[in-house]
C-alpha cells in the first residue's frame, strides 16, 4: 500500500511537473499572436518618420532609481527605444516553434532582426549628428539615404509577417483587424 501511495505521489510529481514546464514556454495561439504580430506595430514608423520625430521631441529615457523617464542625450535615447525592441524579440524568441506557427515566427524575428540592427547601423548615427548639432540639411540626408537604403527591405518583410499573421489569425479564429 506504501509503495503503490509513493509511486503514485512520485507519478503525480511528475505530471505536474511536466504541465508548469511546458505551460510556461508554450503559448496559446493569442498569446502567440500578440507577441509575434502585434509587438510589430512597435515598427510601423519605422524609418525617416519614426526619426524624425524622435529628433524633434525632448530625449528622454527610463531612470530605473526615479521610476521616471529623464532628460538624455538622443544617442542614449535611441538606445532605450532600441533596447525595448531588443526585449521584445527575447519574447518573440523564447516561444516554442512548431509546425503551426514556425512561418510567423520567423518572420516576426526577422523582421525584428533586420529594424533592430539598421537601427543600431542608422538611427544611432544620426542621432549622434543631433547630439553634435549637426546642420538640419545634413541630418535630413542622412534621414534620406537611411531611407532609401533599408526602407523597401523593411517594407517587404513586414508584408511577410502581415501575410504569415493573417493566415494564423484565421486558423486559429484570433478577431484581428490588418490593413487598417
Amino acid at each position: 500500500m506504501k509503495k503503490i501511495l509513493n509511486t503514485t505521489i512520485l507519478f503525480l510529481v511528475v505530471i505536474t511537473g511536466s504541465l508548469v514546464s511546458t505551460s510556461c514556454s508554450n503559448f496559446s495561439p493569442e498569446k502567440t499572436f500578440d507577441i509575434a504580430v502585434l509587438n510589430s506595430n512597435l515598427l510601423s514608423r519605422f524609418g525617416g518618420k519614426e526619426i524624425s520625430n524622435k529628433l524633434e521631441s525632448e530625449a528622454l529615457v527610463y531612470d530605473e532609481s526615479q521610476k521616471k523617464m529623464i532628460p538624455s542625450s538622443y544617442q542614449d535615447a535611441f538606445k532605450y527605444n532600441i533596447s525595448n525592441l531588443e526585449i521584445q524579440l527575447k519574447k518573440i524568441n523564447d516561444i516554442t516553434e512548431d509546425d503551426d506557427n514556425k512561418e510567423m515566427l520567423q518572420a516576426s524575428k526577422n523582421l525584428f532582426s533586420y529594424v533592430i540592427a539598421k537601427q543600431k547601423e542608422g538611427y544611432l548615427p544620426i542621432a549622434k549628428m543631433k547630439d553634435e548639432k549637426a546642420s538640419p540639411e545634413e541630418i535630413q540626408k542622412a534621414i534620406a539615404d537611411f531611407d532609401a537604403s533599408t526602407q523597401t527591405e523593411a517594407d517587404v518583410r513586414f508584408t511577410k509577417l502581415m501575410n504569415a499573421g493573417k493566415a494564423y489569425a484565421e486558423k486559429h479564429h484570433i478577431d484581428a483587424k490588418f490593413g487598417i
